[in-house]
């Protein structure tokens, strides 16, 4: 299969960090990739506006001192670094602006670059490209636009998002076209948005990275891009004015005060009867050092009994603990399942009349399956049935005649598990190794409804419990989404409403559940 030449525009040689990290996967993966030369805009320096020179003063503090957070976090310590390509690249075009005339580059500069015969270009420069150059590869030029283009163009990348308290932020990534942030849309994708600006921005750069690695790998594979439906773009914004900053300023200071010196919630769980919602149990810890999430409750011969994780503090790992329940309070709490490294979410099913538990083992890249011996105290190690994979909170079910899994992966080696939804099916019953990746996978890319909270399963109805993620605010609440079609080709589900979830809601005064598990007229939730 041929390969694809790929080519970086840059301005003055040099290459941001995340950039930088992209040419070396290319060059590892030299069997499907030809990264030979790069173009250079040696006189990109922007006009100068006086009026704007003390906000993008006072910007570079807020920059310094947020980089400094970094630094002692030990998070993205190469954020802001540069590298110079000749270093890595042989072979370098250099191309000058003009600087008054509609086409940007002269002629002779496009031809240096139509002689290199590109596959595509990696839009890694600073500059807002028009005109010819667009042409000069098969496949056109790819570039970022780090933000919700819907709402927030333009820059800082990330910031806006946190000055606002976003929920999430946004990326697209586009083939550019001759209109300002209107190219053809390739990918996009919604995260998590962080406490504060520059750790959004480096979260917002390294997990939006895999998606175009993803685009090349499919471009090599199939020699063109499969274009999304597009929507209006939004409002320009920029760098913010110096009152804006200050407000930001402050607003930053105290959120970070408060993670500091006042103790945060953490889950707990409470267990109602549909009957009478307006009375719930609620099971703390008595340990200050723990807390219960990750819910499941199991029906055994009109006994009920619930699975949960019990996080330890000190520890920094989970357990699985069962509770014995009956109608008006919670009778025992048994550790029933503890390894080395972290576990939770307990998800249980039934097959061939044994019942099968498959944790998060995340940790150590597993997905496993647990066999209960002797119900419900007494589990054993039965089998990893997918390595490798970094994925937490797993959903096992029948559908006709296969065994599905809907899962949450980190494909961007970040740790978060809160945007991905995907899922695999098995030919073989839930037992096997033989797991297949859906065709479609990631079905969904947005921290607002892709990870996991449980699942219902009544008359053939499958309802997915999913999660919405808050502004810096973990599992702040829940969707009831139904499955409306699950095949080898397609996967569709529907977010409904829930009479039952407004209800608990209102019950708890708290709309921060994360999770949810329903059997007859029981239903118990976490919550802070």
């Amino acid at each position: 299969m041929k390969k694809i030449k790929i080519g970086f525009l840059v301005n003055e040689g040099l290459i941001d960090n995340y950039n930088y990290q992209l040419l070396k996967w290319l060059k590892k993966n030299s069997d499907k990739f030809i990264v030979s030369s790069f173009i250079s805009i040696e006189n990109s320096k922007k006009k100068i506006i006086f009026n704007k020179i003390p906000k993008k003063i006072f910007f570079k503090f807020i920059i310094f001192f947020e980089y400094l957070i970094l630094f002692f976090l030990k998070k993205h310590t190469n954020h802001l670094k540069k590298f110079k390509l000749n270093k890595t690249i042989r072979s370098q075009i250099s191309i000058q602006k003009n600087s008054f005339e509609k086409e940007i580059f002269n002629k002779k500069d496009l031809i240096k670059i139509r002689k290199e015969k590109y596959d595509v270009i990696i839009r890694a420069c600073n500059d807002v490209l028009s005109g010819d150059i667009l042409k000069v590869s098969t496949y056109g030029i790819l570039s970022f636009h780090h933000g919700d283009y819907k709402k927030f163009r333009g820059s800082p990348a990330g910031f806006w998002e946190v000055f606002f308290k976003e929920p999430n932020t946004g990326f697209i990534i586009q083939k550019i076209d001759k209109k300002l942030d209107a190219g053809k849309i390739v990918e996009k994708g919604f995260f998590s948005t962080q406490s504060f600006f520059l750790l959004n921005q480096a979260e917002l750069y390294k997990k939006s990275l895999f998606y175009l690695k993803n685009i090349l790998l499919k471009l090599y594979e199939d020699k063109k891009f499969k274009f999304l439906d597009s929507a209006n773009p939004g409002k320009i914004y920029e760098i913010p004015k110096v009152c804006n900053q200050f407000i930001y300023l402050v607003s930053t200071l105290k959120m970070l005060s408060k993670k500091i010196f006042i103790k945060k919630k953490y889950f707990k769980l409470a267990f109602f009867d549909k009957n009478n919602l307006k009375k719930p149990i609620i099971i703390g810890n008595t340990n200050a050092k723990n807390f219960l999430a990750d819910p499941f409750l199991v029906e055994k011969k009109d006994n009920l009994f619930c699975f949960a994780e019990e996080f330890n503090y000190t520890k920094k790992k989970g357990e699985i603990v069962c509770i014995e329940l009956n109608k008006k309070k919670f009778n025992k709490k048994s550790t029933i399942l503890k390894e080395s490294f972290h576990l939770s979410f307990p998800y249980i099913f039934e097959y061939k009349k044994k019942l099968f538990m498959c944790p998060d083992t995340s940790e150590i890249s597993e997905i496993r399956l647990y066999l209960c011996t002797d119900f419900p105290y007494k589990w054993r190690y039965y089998k990893t049935i997918i390595k490798d994979i970094n994925a937490v909170d797993t959903m096992i079910f029948q559908k006709k005649n296969f065994w599905w899994m809907i899962t949450n992966i980190d494909r961007t080696s970040s740790k978060d598990f809160n945007h991905d939804l995907s899922i695999y099916y098995s030919k073989n019953g839930p037992l096997t190794n033989k797991w297949f990746q859906h065709k479609k996978n990631p079905l969904k890319n947005n921290s607002l409804g892709s990870r996991n909270g449980g699942l219902i399963i009544n008359n053939n109805k499958i309802i997915r419990i999913s999660q919405n993620q808050g502004f810096d605010n973990y599992g702040e609440s829940i969707n009831f989404n139904e499955v409306m079609s699950i095949n080898e080709n397609d996967y569709k589900e529907k977010k409904i409403k829930s009479d039952l979830l407004d209800k608990i809601n209102n019950s708890l005064k708290s709309k921060d559940i994360h999770h949810l598990s329903n059997i007859k007229n029981k239903v118990i939730v976490d919550f802070k």
